[in-house]
This record gives C-alpha cells, sequence and structure tokens, in this order.
C-alpha cells in the first residue's frame, strides 16, 4: 500500500497530514504528486472528489518548503485557480490544514469581498496565491504587479471555468505571468478548448486519467 512518506514528500507534510482524514493517497494522487514535484507539466483528467486539491497542493507545498526562505513584498511564487469561491474557498482551507507547522503564506483573491484588504495582502507577498479569475484580473487592472514572480500554475477544473466565460480572463492571465513557469491543469472533461489551452500553455506535459471516482474525498 502507498503512502503520503512513500510518495516523497516532505516530513513536515506528511506531519501535518496525520492530522487529517487523509491517510492513504488516493489514485489521482499517486499518480500526479511525483510528477509535480519533479517540476513536470501536468494535465490531469479528473473528476470532483478525487483528491485534486491533495494531488497538486502537496507536491506544489513540497517545492516551496525547499526554497526555505519567505517571499517578498508583492512576491507570488504559486498562483492556483479555480472556477468560484467556493472551490477557492475549499483549497485555501486544505492549503491551511497541509501547511501547519510551516511558514508557509497562503492568500485568497475572490469576489464579493474587499478589494483594497485584497490589494494589501497581495502587497505584503505570498507563497500560495489561491484566486478566481475574474477578481485576479480586477487586481491587474489596477495595475498591480505581482504576477511577475509566478513559477508555479495550477488550474484546477479547467472546462467548469471556460463554462463560466472566463476564457479571456485566463489569457490576460497566461499574458502577465512568465512563460518558464510550471502548469498544471485539471479538468472533469476534455474539450477542444482544453486541448488548445493545453497545446499552447503546457510544456511536454505528462498525462494522468482517473475515469470515475473511485472514492469520494475532501481535499
Amino acid at each position: 500500500m502507498t503512502t503520503f512518506a512513500d510518495l516523497g514528500l516532505s516530513p513536515k507534510i506528511v506531519a501535518a497530514l496525520e492530522a487529517t482524514t487523509l491517510k492513504t493517497p488516493t489514485p489521482i494522487q499517486v499518480q500526479a504528486i511525483p510528477h509535480i514535484m519533479k517540476g513536470s507539466d501536468l494535465m490531469g483528467l479528473a473528476q470532483t472528489g478525487t483528491g485534486k486539491t491533495a494531488a497538486f497542493g502537496l507536491p506544489l507545498l513540497h517545492r516551496l518548503l525547499e526554497l526555505n526562505h519567505p517571499p517578498g513584498p508583492r512576491h507570488i511564487r504559486a498562483l492556483i485557480l479555480a472556477p468560484t469561491r467556493e472551490l477557492v474557498t475549499q483549497i485555501n482551507d486544505n492549503l491551511t490544514i497541509f501547511t501547519k507547522g510551516t511558514a508557509t503564506k497562503v492568500t485568497m483573491v475572490v469576489g464579493g469581498a474587499s478589494i483594497n484588504k485584497q490589494a494589501e495582502r497581495l502587497a505584503r507577498g505570498s507563497d500560495i496565491l489561491v484566486a478566481t479569475p475574474g477578481r485576479l484580473v480586477d487586481h491587474l487592472r489596477r495595475d498591480e504587479k505581482v504576477l511577475s514572480t509566478i513559477q508555479h500554475l495550477v488550474l484546477d477544473e479547467a472546462d467548469e471555468m471556460l463554462k463560466l466565460g472566463f476564457m479571456d480572463d485566463l489569457e490576460v492571465i497566461f499574458d502577465a505571468i512568465p512563460a518558464s513557469r510550471q502548469t498544471v491543469l485539471f479538468s472533469a472533461t476534455l474539450p477542444s478548448s482544453i486541448r488548445s489551452i493545453a497545446e499552447r500553455h503546457l510544456r511536454e506535459p505528462k498525462h494522468v486519467k482517473i475515469q470515475s471516482k473511485t472514492q469520494t474525498v475532501t481535499a
């Protein structure tokens, strides 16, 4: 049986997981975590409930912990985009649990909250920014240059983002971050629009696929 420790994750992350309900990696986590830890771009086909948040969140945190120093002002190291406020909040909450006992800083940006207070938090810098595309573009239009240092980009439920009309916002965000980044894309379906994004913005990605929910998890 594969464990999170077997996947090579930092002992600090494994220790944080011991206080959660996540005891054994799901199939998508077993497949995705090693590729992301190595820095590869990744294209994942998986439904909600298969454990995608941990599949991209844990190896991302592992890589950030290796840096061993805090981000500077207006310095964002990793960006996670999700289609809805609810999903962004869920991802943020899970990352907060995963980072317990570390100095990793996670910031959330969504609509329906004070954009000025969000701008203040972004100006202080963060290891990980979790955001909805629309609100993040609102910040970019205010000339807040906070994405030029991004080295890791995650698109979660990419097909839902396109269904909600965020294609133009995604292109604005792609243009604002370095092309040399690592990019991870997860989608439940694979329409031509998602294939187009992958072809244009992912570099020789590894492919992982879970055809159906093998178990329902919250991270």
